[in-house]
């Protein structure tokens, strides 16, 4: 199931949410058995309108860590090798149900980061 959201919402989100719609858009990443992998120079590509180190640290600081299999608000994918990342099934869910959420609740708790969140008119 994709989400719609507005150009105007999508400029106020995070990185993490922007991320995570694009990947469950099915604009960034590609689809294998298993899941969604992305890159980090996929990753930079898309987001070419961040500036800095941020593009290049975020992935990496986004990885679960071995041995571990939940995600938390901060873990989201786990890496496969250098520059190379698979989207946690669990991080894309809860990024769908927030929108669905907040298409019906605007003041609905964010199941990804656990508090409140406001995201727009227009899902």
């Amino acid at each position: 199931m994709s989400v719609k959201i507005n150009i105007e919402t999508l400029s106020k989100m995070t990185l993490k949410h922007r991320f995570l719609y694009a990947v469950s858009t099915g604009a960034l990443g590609a689809v294998d058995d298993r899941g969604i992998i992305v890159t980090a120079k996929q990753f930079r590509l898309y987001f070419n309108d961040i500036q800095g180190l941020y593009t290049t640290s975020f992935l990496p600081a986004a990885t679960i860590e071995i041995g571990q299999n939940s995600i938390s608000h901060t873990k989201f994918v786990f890496r496969l090798s250098k520059g190379i990342y698979r989207v946690h099934e669990d991080a894309i869910e809860a990024f769908i149900a927030l929108y669905q959420l907040n298409h019906q609740d605007k003041s609905s708790k964010d199941p990804i980061n656990n508090k409140k969140t406001h995201i727009s008119e227009t899902c």
